[in-house]
């Protein structure tokens, strides 16, 4: 894919190279003029390349690791705030890092809220208990998002976001000159993770009926009795395989809500009947599902919402 792109910006440079080798322009005004003409058309390139920091594939893990530089939301006394995004194959992250006043412990399901130019939202959550560094009061949080999530940030400018934590939460706003940081990163990303064929998946994997059918089948089948007094909480997030034939595979605990809640989530997934498999372009494939929750009581009832 590279290749292609290299050659498709050299046929459109090649015309300028004959038009001065045949008019015999060698002087110092034409090979500016030239050399100004190669900037503009690799600005491009290379303006998406320096946001890439990695793009390789695994052979051993059998999928992609992508990441990106990180670029600056926040530059202030007191407070600095950069924005990143990694994927492991399908599985896509928002890394918020920096220092001051944002610099606070996040738990697992804390929410990051970006307000976009038209007013609509963005959210995406973090993935477990992070902490922070009290030496340099320093912060590094990942937060889970979806492919949705990163076409909406592509096409907007940031006006301010919203980082709960432990302690409440932190409005930043954003200046004029940052606003844009994030809607180039996630067009950037959004392209190289088209070039590793990650966005070619037509339809995702689904639970027959769609979530809230999936959401009926888990409390219908989740026992009562679990240790959750009435105002506590238990987060967890699950991931596992759909197979091209729609059975569920290797099922995994990412985020452990705690030994008794794990093993009554994993007995209940185990249950599931078979999904709608990933397809790209007709074609039946393996896709991998992450799935958050949360244990609640109401009442006398142990529920599970999403």
């Amino acid at each position: 894919m590279r290749q292609q792109n290299d050659t498709l910006q050299m046929n459109r440079i090649r015309p300028l190279f004959l038009f001065y080798q045949r008019n015999g322009s060698t002087d110092a005004r034409a090979s500016s003029i030239a050399k100004y003409f190669l900037f503009l058309l690799f600005l491009p390139l290379l303006s998406e390349g320096q946001k890439i920091k990695r793009s390789e594939y695994n052979a051993a893990e059998k999928r992609w690791h992508i990441e990106t530089a990180p670029v600056n939301l926040k530059s202030a006394p007191g407070s600095k705030m950069n924005v990143a995004l990694s994927a492991a194959g399908s599985a896509y992250s928002l890394w918020l890092s920096g220092s001051g006043t944002s610099a606070n412990t996040v738990i697992a399901g804390d929410a990051l809220i970006f307000l976009l130019d038209d007013d609509s939202t963005v959210t995406v959550k973090s993935t477990a208990v992070q902490n922070f560094e009290r030496k340099d009061n320093s912060y590094n949080h990942e937060y889970q998002l979806t492919q949705d999530d990163l076409e909406i940030l592509s096409r907007h400018n940031l006006q301010a976001l919203r980082k709960y934590s432990a302690e409440g939460y932190n409005d930043v706003y954003l200046e004029k000159e940052t606003a844009g940081g994030l809607k180039e990163l996630s067009t950037a990303f959004l392209n190289e993770l088209k070039k590793a064929n990650l966005l070619s998946l037509k339809h995702t994997p689904g639970f027959p009926g769609g979530k809230a059918v999936l959401l009926g089948f888990l409390n219908r089948n989740l026992k009562s009795s679990l240790p959750l007094t009435g105002a506590e909480r238990k987060f967890a997030v699950v991931q596992f395989v759909v197979n091209a034939d729609g059975l569920v595979d290797d099922l995994q605990i990412k985020h452990s809500a705690g030994n008794v809640f794990d093993n009554e989530l994993l007995r209940i997934l185990k249950r599931m009947p078979r999904w709608k498999p990933a397809t790209i372009d007709g074609k039946r494939v393996e896709a991998i599902v992450t799935q958050p929750l949360t244990f609640l009581r109401t009442g006398n009832v142990v529920n599970i919402r999403f």
